[in-house]
């Protein structure tokens, strides 16, 4: 037989409970976070984006294009014309929101900083062009574009 203070008494603790209830709304503060975060992106996304097929079978519908342009210190110009098949503004934003992280990644590493490079993604794999110091920074590039979650391949197109 167990104490009157066992583990049934233990589980009724008025104490654990305020605990359990805060853990339980930070809980929800962080997904309210991420979500809100998740929105505010897709939408700018959506702004940002040039307008393309919501409907793959709409065979009326003429692929997205997208334009990149980029110039560093020395005017040197790296450009991509990418034509995107989008069935889905989610499948659109998906990739802003890639190209972002890599953008992103790129910055933090320092590999690309005063150099003109463009970073496009289609359909999870990213496309790096432009112009980089050497051979091991394109390289060192493609491998930094690769590590971000959810890039599935790197196109390195970049030069030195």
């Amino acid at each position: 037989m167990g104490s009157p203070g066992g583990e049934a008494a233990r589980s009724l603790r008025p104490g654990d409970k305020i605990a359990e209830k805060i853990m339980s709304r930070k809980s929800r503060e962080q997904t309210a976070i991420a979500t809100l975060i998740v929105i505010v992106l897709s939408v700018a996304t959506y702004l940002v984006m040039p307008a393309g097929p919501l409907d793959a079978q709409d065979s009326t519908a003429q692929p997205a294009t997208s334009s990149f342009q980029s110039n560093s210190q020395e005017e040197e110009h790296a450009h991509s014309d990418a034509i995107h098949h989008y069935s889905s503004e989610t499948v659109r934003a998906h990739d802003a929101m890639l190209i972002a992280a890599v953008k992103t990644a790129l910055s933090y590493d320092g590999v690309t900083r005063g150099h003109a490079v463009v970073v496009d993604c289609d359909h999870g794999t990213i496309t790096l062009v432009g112009a980089v110091a050497s051979p091991a920074a394109a390289q060192h590039a493609a491998q930094v574009a690769s590590s971000v979650d959810g890039v599935t391949g790197v196109n390195n197109k970049l030069t030195w």
